[in-house]
């Protein structure tokens, strides 16, 4: 069972964000997976790092979207984008410390992450500019 599922209410109306977000959520249900299945080490270490880079590389592409369609809250969503790549370096690092073991608030906070910020931030920028996105 994954950690997460894709489903209607997480899309935000912009193909290419879509497709981004679900990349993210592939790779979150493989380090859950991962986990579930008892592995560690280096393949563990290597989805996580996986994880960050497609994560920095949608923020950025997020990001140039909202600048493109000026879209008002740019600012502070490059704030919130800020604040959760901390936080998930903070968690990326540990689970290297410890040899690649992944630990159940990591995924509470990947879970939480993508929930909450595609439904509760993602959705503002999405409608405003939907024919831009194709």
């Amino acid at each position: 069972m994954p950690l997460m599922t894709w489903d209607s209410s997480l899309d935000v109306g912009v193909a290419d964000m879509n497709r981004e977000h679900q990349q993210i959520l592939d790779l979150m249900n493989k380090i859950y997976d991962a986990r579930e299945a008892g592995q560690t080490g280096a393949s563990v270490i290597a989805l996580v790092d996986r994880l960050a880079q497609v994560t920095i590389d949608h923020f950025r592409d997020e990001e140039t979207y909202m600048e493109k369609t000026g879209y008002a809250g740019l600012a502070s969503h490059k704030l919130i984008h800020k604040d959760l790549l901390e936080k998930f370096t903070g968690f990326a690092d540990e689970i290297k410390a410890s040899g690649g073991t992944v630990p159940d608030r990591f995924l509470t906070f990947l879970k939480l992450w993508l929930s909450a910020h595609i439904r509760g931030i993602d959705m503002k920028y999405g409608p405003k500019a939907g024919d831009l996105a194709a």
